[in-house]
């Protein structure tokens, strides 16, 4: 019994360590390379006001399943934070049937 219940938080974590955590095969790009595609900025809306990405459409990644079906486009580049946010909204993304042709790196972390 309690070997069960170890197996399954072993799961569980291992879940949400994938899923955050585990890199996308998505390339990074530079902000001027997404020129003909829409922009999702999936970054909180305290950080889009520090460096705004201009003609993004800003969506945070709690936001995505929401106003995913508005975005017209099923090619998008998505400009993040840090590497847990593009994998995060890649997946997301993704999940929703929205190819993710790129990331921009908005920090010198990623």
């Amino acid at each position: 019994m309690l070997l069960a219940f170890f197996m399954s938080l072993l799961l569980m974590v291992s879940i949400v360590i994938y899923y955050r955590y585990w890199p996308v095969s998505v390339q990074k790009i530079k902000v001027d390379e997404a020129s003909g595609f829409p922009v999702i900025d999936v970054r909180d809306y305290q950080d889009i006001s520090h460096l705004p990405v201009e003609e993004a459409i800003q969506i945070p990644c709690s936001y995505i399943p929401r106003y995913a079906p508005a975005i017209e486009t099923k090619e998008v580049f998505i400009a993040a934070g840090n590497n847990i946010e593009c994998n995060f909204a890649v997946r997301r993304l993704k999940r929703l049937g929205i190819q993710v042709k790129g990331c921009i790196c908005l920090n010198s972390s990623c």
